[in-house]
C-alpha cells in the first residue's frame, strides 16, 4: 500500500504500534489519557523494520512483516499527539492489521519512515521493547 503523502479527513480507526508505543504507560503519557490504554497484538505484512538510532522505523517491502500492538484512536486529538509524538521523520498510512485469532482489521494507520528508503541513518536491525522500557521509558513515563 502506497504512503500516505495527503490528509485525509480523521476517522477512528486502528492504531498500529512497533515501537515505543506498544508499552501503555508510554502511550498512556503521550496522549494525557486518564487511564492505562488495552492494546491487542497484531502483525502487519508489506513492510520491513529498520533501526533510526534507538527508535525503529518501517519501510515498504512486499516479502516483510512486523509485528506490533493495535489501538483505537477515537479522538482526532489523540491522533495529532502521536503525529507530533513521531515527528516529521514519519508519516501515516494504511494498513491491514493481523490478529493472534485469525481476523484481519482493515483500513488501520501506522507511521512508516517519511525518509530516504536508502538513508545512511537507518541500520539493519529490530525494536528491542525490553530494553527500551529499562534505559528509556523514565525520560516518557513520569510517574
Amino acid at each position: 500500500m502506497p504512503l500516505q503523502k495527503f490528509a485525509d479527513p480523521f476517522s477512528p480507526c486502528f492504531m498500529f504500534f512497533y515501537g515505543s508505543l506498544m508499552d501503555p504507560d508510554v502511550l498512556q503519557s503521550v496522549l494525557g489519557l486518564s487511564d492505562v490504554p488495552r492494546l491487542r497484538k497484531g502483525t502487519i505484512k508489506g513492510f520491513r523494520m529498520k533501526m533510526w538510532g534507538i527508535y525503529p522505523a518501517i519501510l515498504d517491502d512486499q516479502e516483510g512483516e512486523v509485528t506490533g500492538m493495535i489501538w483505537k484512536c477515537d479522538q482526532e486529538s489523540h491522533f495529532l499527539r502521536l503525529q507530533g509524538y513521531e515527528t516529521k521523520a514519519y508519516t501515516w498510512t494504511y494498513c491491514d492489521v493481523n490478529l493472534e485469532d485469525g481476523g484481519i482489521l482493515g483500513l488501520c494507520r501506522t507511521f512508516c519512515w517519511a525518509g530516504d528508503v536508502n538513508s545512511k541513518d537507518l541500520d539493519d536491525g529490530s525494536f528491542d521493547l525490553l530494553r527500551y522500557q529499562k534505559y528509556f521509558k523514565a525520560s516518557i513515563v513520569r510517574k
